[in-house]
Parts: C-alpha cells; structure tokens; sequence
C-alpha cells in the first residue's frame, strides 16, 4: 500500500479513560437472559417491569459514555460508573455509532443512529419499528416506557429468544430522525435463574436513569475528529474522510487550532488518497500550505501523489521542500524515510529523484544517531 496512505503509526486516537480491548464475539442474543424464566407467568413479568422502572435511585459515578455524530445534530450520554468499553463502532456514512461496554458479567450494547424517512420518532415508534425491521416482534414478551432522572421517555422491551430461550432488554429513545438503541445482558446465565434476570434488570435501571438526550446539539470537534479517527483505524477511508473534514471546519474548537489542524489535514490527505480521491488529497494539501507553509508534510504528501502520478521532478521538488522544513514537524512526529515509502519508491530508476531520496534517507539516519 502507498506509504502516503499507510502511516498508520501516525493516527492520532484517543477516549477519556484510553481503554480498549478485543471484542467478545460471545455476547451477541442474550442480552437479559436471566430477566424472565422462560416458564415465567404473565404476572412475573409485569412484578419485573415494576422493579425496573419504579425505583428512582440511581448510582453516580464520575465519567460518561458519549455518543455523537460527525454532522448530524445530538447526542446521547449515559454515566459510565463500572462500565468499561469493549469496543466502537461507526458508519462510513457518518449516521451511526456505537459502544459496547461490559461490566463483569453485564453487557451494554448502545447505538445512536439516524432513520432516514422516518421522522417524526418517538421512543415507542423507534422501538416498535426496529423490533419490526428485526423481525423480533415474536420474541417480545413485554413493553413498557420509563423516563430518566433528567426526563427523557425511555421505551422499554423484553424478549426472550425463541431458540434458546435467552432474554433481552432492549431500551429506546428518540426524535425527529434520531433514534438510540440500547441492549442489556449478561454472561453465562442459566435460564430460570431469576436472581441473575434481576441483576441484570438492575444494572440497567441504574444506567438508564443517568441517560441523558439532547437531540439539538451541535457536533463538536472531538465528536468528528474521534469519529473520523475510529473509521481509519477500520480501513473505512471515505468516511473517514467525511468526518475529517467536519472536523477540520471545527478545528478552532480544539485545544490547540495548529497542532490539530496539521493533524486533522495529514488524516484527511491520507483517507482522500487511499479511498482514490488523489486530486481531493492534492487540493486538501495546496490549500494547507497556503495558510500553514511551515509544516513539512504538506509537501511530502505533495510528493507521494507526485510519485503516483508519474511525475519525478515535482516529487523531487515537494520532497527537498518537506525536507528543508523538517525542523517544523509536531512534537514526537517522525519525518519519513523517503526510500522505505511504497509511492516514493515508485520513482526508484529515476536516478536523480532517488539520488535525493537517498540523501535524505542518510541525512535522518545521522540525526538519529546519538
């Protein structure tokens, strides 16, 4: 892959609490499993849907989980209390995103998520038509609503998998075409074993009531920038494109404009260029020169798509350009070694391009050298 594509090792990515860990494929269907015996009566159920929803005590515990889109106005946040993220997740069309958290043996899986040609929503339309569009009508046991400690309508449903019998809660919010889906479970639950439905049940409650929904917020530049950054580090370059380039029109947001300006614009050359868009990646560059023309990976980038593009003298131009301004790159950033880079080595059997690939080469290995 061409190195102007590929310098993964460059990816700025980050959350609050840094965690991140392998997915658990093993959580899939069974999110509240031990909710509801799979002989439970009709009474039973209802005695569950009390529990839930009449306490309104709820733990409270610094930190949250956050979910936003790039461009799409709201945002919903839950108080992270024991919860650790497993994993994230996004659409390339920038209209999703999701979390998955466990704590112990409970598990969370929550999206927010735009449904096109759907609105006006509420939380008991989003509810029932995704339950629909699942084809889970089946396996719904019980509905029922609830509101959080800030009064978001919170619409409730308990299903029980017709295969293996294992339970899920499902929770819902909503407006205009702005849904969010969140699912509870546990691990290694038994069916029938009720004090492990009600802990899950429990652990839900406590969640839930910390919900909180805006769905007239603004995007911010950490929400495209974290959004956009998730989407490269899936090889979704387009839309990773898409959310760097909001991000870069709120890059005055950020806490320091420069160093996330050079960042953001060095991701978005990179994702326009891999995703094919080499002309967007060349104007995306040109157009930072002219109001950053210190920053030297401007122009190596200039001379990475010179290579492609079969053009030896301005790929020497643009490379002597990023080496003479090497002294100007971030703090901790490398400048790359023009004769390891996959595009530049394109231009190897031009003699005098790679004369200078090489002279650069050495030049920042004597650097290094103690």
């Amino acid at each position: 892959m061409v190195r102007l594509w590929s310098r993964g090792s460059r990816v700025y990515f980050g959350f609050d609490d840094g965690t991140s860990k392998p997915l658990d494929t093993g959580l899939a269907g069974s999110v509240a499993e031990a909710i509801m015996l799979v002989a439970m009566k009709a009474l039973s159920l209802c005695f569950a849907f009390y529990l839930f929803v009449s306490s309104s005590r709820a733990q409270t515990t610094p930190g949250e989980l956050a979910f936003a889109l790039p461009v799409h106005p709201g945002r919903l946040t839950l108080e992270q209390g024991a919860w650790e993220i497993v994993e994230l997740s996004a659409k390339p069309n920038g209209n999703e995103w999701g979390e998955r958290a466990a704590q112990g043996k409970q598990h969370m899986l929550a999206f927010l998520f735009v449904v096109p040609n759907k609105a006006p929503l509420t939380a008991s339309s989003c509810r029932d038509g995704i339950l629909e569009a699942e084809h889970a009508e089946s396996a719904v046991q019980g509905r029922t609503t609830m509101r959080s400690k800030s009064g978001v309508e919170i619409a409730l449903a308990v299903l029980i998998a017709p295969k293996n019998a294992r339970m899920s809660l499902r929770a819902f919010v909503a407006s205009g075409d702005l849904c969010g889906d969140l699912l509870f479970n546990a691990d290694d639950v038994k069916p029938g074993d009720e004090a492990a439905y009600r802990l899950t049940m429990e652990t839900a409650k406590q969640t839930l009531l910390t919900l909180r929904f805006d769905p007239s917020y603004k995007p911010a530049f950490k929400d495209a920038f974290t959004y956009a950054n998730l989407e490269f580090t899936k090889h979704e370059y387009a839309g990773a494109a898409m959310a760097y380039r909001a991000a870069l029109a709120m890059v005055n947001q950020s806490d320091d404009p420069l160093k996330f300006r050079r960042v953001v614009t060095d991701q978005l050359s990179m994702s326009l260029g891999i995703s094919g868009d080499l002309k967007g990646s060349r104007e995306v560059n040109e157009a930072a020169i002219a109001k950053d023309p210190e920053y030297p990976l401007y122009y190596y980038n200039l001379s990475c798509a010179d290579a492609e593009a079969g053009d030896p003298h301005a790929a020497r131009t643009h490379l002597q350009e990023a080496f003479a301004r090497r002294t100007h790159r971030l703090t901790g950033e490398t400048f790359p070694d023009p004769t390891e880079d996959d595009s530049l080595q394109k231009l190897k059997n031009n003699a005098e391009f790679w004369s200078l690939a090489q002279q650069v080469s050495q030049q920042l290995k004597s650097e290094k050298a103690p």
